[in-house]
């Protein structure tokens, strides 16, 4: 039985919101995204523990700026193809009460 540590739960977005890695300048697709972080899926592997600020780009071509540190990452690709890296991110913005309306204008865009 799989036990959800999460605490807000998370929205499902299919694709439709992209960005980057700031720091390593890498393509990423957000899978998922709640107030307290996102699940990401790229072409590279993000080390554990490592804190990362993400420029996501939203369906108005606006911009946020998240940073969060790397919780897990694993490849979800089938052996013999490229691989595919599914990462947990957790926020860790220095206050949580300027995060939460980033987030949520995020979550609220995508889905409408």
């Amino acid at each position: 039985m799989h036990i959800d540590r999460r605490r807000a739960p998370r929205v499902e977005l299919l694709g439709r919101l992209h960005g980057r890695s700031v720091s390593l300048d890498v393509p990423v697709r957000v899978v998922e995204i709640s107030l307290g972080g996102m699940a990401i899926e790229t072409a590279l592997p993000f080390p554990v523990g490592a804190i990362h600020s993400f420029r996501l780009t939203l369906g108005d071509d606006s911009t946020a700026e998240l940073t969060g540190r790397v919780m897990h990452c694993r490849n979800k690709a089938q052996a013999g193809v490229s691989p595919q890296y599914v990462t947990g991110v957790q926020f860790v913005e220095e206050d949580p009460a300027e995060l939460a309306p980033v987030v949520e204008e995020i979550m609220g865009t995508i889905t409408h």
